[in-house]
């Protein structure tokens, strides 16, 4: 009977530990934890940044700036930027660790400076993604 119970501990005990590993999720970060935000206005340009915790990226086609409605042409300061397979968007450019961003609103009437929006998404890699984030600056 003892040697029964032994059997029995060497099959099932292993399972029983490791069963949950897979389905165990690490903490699910709030968005502002995973791609932390700053903005600054310096003369005519909005000066952007993010530092995103590492398992995020941000995608480079989601970044949009708004003032009022007229959508601001912007520069990628940082290159460090990685092309990916994502089963929902096909071939994506994506951003790892820190992006700078900067738009130039020198022909925006000055009116509509008040209401600058920043568009951003970004996913966690292989766990999930976060809904499409919008900051006023």
């Amino acid at each position: 009977m003892n040697s029964r119970v032994l059997l029995y501990a060497f099959v099932f005990l292993p399972g029983l530990i490791f069963a949950g590993g897979p389905f165990i999720d690490k903490k699910i970060l709030d968005v502002d934890e995973a791609f932390i935000f700053k903005s600054s206005i310096v003369e005519n340009k909005i000066l952007i940044s993010w530092k995103i915790k590492p398992g995020h990226y941000l995608y480079k086609k989601s970044i949009l700036i708004q003032a009022g409605d007229k959508i601001l042409k912007h520069n990628y300061r940082s290159k460090n930027e990685l092309k990916i397979s994502d089963e929902f968007f096909g071939e994506s450019i994506i951003f790892k660790d820190n992006l700078e961003v900067d738009a130039e609103f020198s022909n925006v009437n000055p009116n509509i400076l008040n209401d600058i929006k920043v568009t951003y998404q970004g996913c966690a890699e292989g766990r999930y993604c976060y809904p499409e984030i919008i900051k006023s600056i």
